[in-house]
């Protein structure tokens, strides 16, 4: 194959914690070769022009169901292919498919699908799936589904974990039985444990956590509380998660799921390990009004959000990364620090390798926005 040598002009270039001008990104045969000023570029080089705007590492999500009216949780793989077309569209080059609660052999079958897609051409990388359940808490189900909601220690993560080479997190609920076991056989398969949709204690937490959980998902959203037990006050997994030193965090920033003091709240106390999630449903994309499923349970889009049919809950946003970014901008987030949560910081709370930076080395996935912050273009491995 002949060799493929270009230098990507024009826009300014999120590099870590920096935003670089008069710079260009050298890409070679799929990986970026250098960032370098452009006066420095090697002659003979191919100049690609991108225009003016900013260009970002491919976007990364690692807690997303669907989008454009299908779901990971069919267990199709055309339904599969459809839904990561619409998030590479959105500018969505790695992303965690993730898989509702639903019964062990649904699960099953859709973790084989995924696997069956996986690699595809034109589709985003897929390091694993994140299983988003079954084992959670009744009281902060959430959307989950109630009917298949089961507990760690019954015995059916084998069936699960027989296919850990397609798992790369699951989340559950640190207070249930077995829960600190779980977290020890996920650690020793380098499968990401993860925390949520849990009633717990501050106290439950710290014991998954000293067994190597690493990350807790959307924050707010299906998290306990401080409740007072005679005159003593107990944290719940909210002010445990704010509080911690070394978690990394999620948060649904399509401006629904959490009015902008909570974000900011969340920013504020999670520098650096704060990621951005969509938590899209098969409704992203999808006009008000429109029914969607996951797993065996029923949802509906109102007002731009995905709800329970009984309006009791939300259910996943319909809002992808790439939009998430403006709003979460408008909150006084700077470019790089806005970028990192979409990018560099999601690879770390999924343990991602040459994803998530423009660094020597990395794939060649980016994203281009303009000054408004507006997708305008995306790379696959230096494939516009």
């Amino acid at each position: 194959m002949a060799e493929v040598r270009e230098a990507l002009v024009g826009p300014d270039i999120v590099v870590d914690d920096t935003v670089l001008v008069d710079h260009s990104v050298l890409v070679r045969n799929g990986r970026i070769e250098a960032v370098v000023p452009i006066a420095e570029l090697p002659s003979g080089v191919i100049r690609r022009d991108l225009g003016a705007g900013l260009l970002t590492a491919g976007l990364i999500d690692v807690h997303t169901h669907g989008a454009g009216g299908r779901g990971f949780n069919e267990g199709s793989a055309e339904a599969n292919r459809e839904a990561l077309s619409a998030y590479l569209q959105a500018g969505v080059t790695t992303l965690l498919p993730t898989l509702a609660s639903a019964p062990i052999d649904s699960l099953v079958r859709s973790l084989e699908s995924v696997e069956s897609v996986r690699g595809g051409d034109g589709l985003p990388r897929i390091p694993g799936v994140h299983l988003e359940g079954p084992y959670f808490s009744g009281e902060q189900r959430g959307a989950q589904d109630p009917a298949a909601l089961r507990s760690p220690d019954d015995g059916s993560i084998e069936q699960l974990l027989d296919h850990s080479d397609v798992i790369r997190m699951i989340s559950f609920a640190p207070e249930l039985p077995g829960a600190v076991e779980l977290t020890e056989r996920l650690v020793s398969l380098d499968i990401v444990a993860a925390a949520g949709h849990s009633d717990g204690r501050d106290e439950d937490l710290l014991a998954c956590q000293r067994a190597g959980l690493s990350h807790v998902i959307h924050i707010f959203s299906g998290q306990s509380t401080t409740i007072r037990v005679g005159p003593w006050r107990k944290p719940g997994m909210l002010e445990a998660t704010l509080a911690s030193d070394d978690l990394t965090v999620e948060m649904i920033g399509d401006g629904k799921h959490l009015p902008d003091t909570l974000m900011k709240l969340a920013i504020r106390c999670l520098v650096g390990r704060l990621c951005l999630v969509s938590d899209s449903t098969p409704g992203a994309g999808m006009a008000d009004g429109s029914r969607y499923r996951m797993g065996d349970a029923e949802y509906i889009v109102e007002n731009g959000v995905g709800v329970t049919l009984d309006r009791t809950a939300f259910a996943g946003s319909t809002t992808l990364i790439s939009e998430m970014l403006p709003i979460v901008g408008a909150l006084g987030v700077g470019v790089a620090d806005l970028v990192a949560m979409a990018t560099s910081i999601p690879a770390k709370a999924a343990r991602l390798v040459d994803v998530g930076r423009i660094a020597p080395g990395f794939h060649a996935d980016f994203a281009l926005f303009d000054d408004q912050l507006n997708l305008s273009a995306v790379a696959l491995a230096g494939q516009w």
